[in-house]
């Protein structure tokens, strides 16, 4: 039987922990229209609720409601992920691990594929003058 190949521009990212344990397979698709629109719409939810967060945490007196707060944010953006590129993905991404810089890592990570992804995009469609 043939066979015809789909070039999708699925990425697939080896991650990797600090102490160099291998945690799983990153797979997502910079080239698809869909899922840029999702990650920019993530990146503005990050921003805004990291925002209303600080505020909330600001508000607080102790340490441990400090402590849920950040909890709360950081399970809200795991769901986030999760839903966007499939279950498992941020316990593939983060482990067990559970901070707020962990995301900003996560999106300068993964921004550089979607710019280039964008730009071949618009370098086909769009020609210049």
């Amino acid at each position: 039987m043939d066979s015809l190949k789909i070039s999708t521009g699925r990425v697939r990212l080896q991650i990797v922990d600090e102490a160099g344990n291998q945690r799983g397979i990153f797979s997502f698709n910079p080239s698809d229209i869909e899922s840029a629109k999702r990650v920019i719409e993530i990146q503005k939810d990050f921003e805004m609720k990291n925002a209303e967060f600080q505020k909330r945490i600001n508000a607080v007196e102790t340490i441990e409601e400090k402590i849920t707060i950040l909890d709360e944010l950081v399970t809200y953006f795991e769901k986030v992920i999760d839903d966007c590129f499939g279950e498992g993905s941020s316990q593939v991404l983060f482990g067990d691990d559970k901070s707020v810089d962990m995301f900003y890592d996560f999106f300068d990570g993964i921004t550089p594929y979607y710019e280039k992804a964008s730009k071949e995009r618009m370098a086909k469609y769009i020609q210049p003058k």
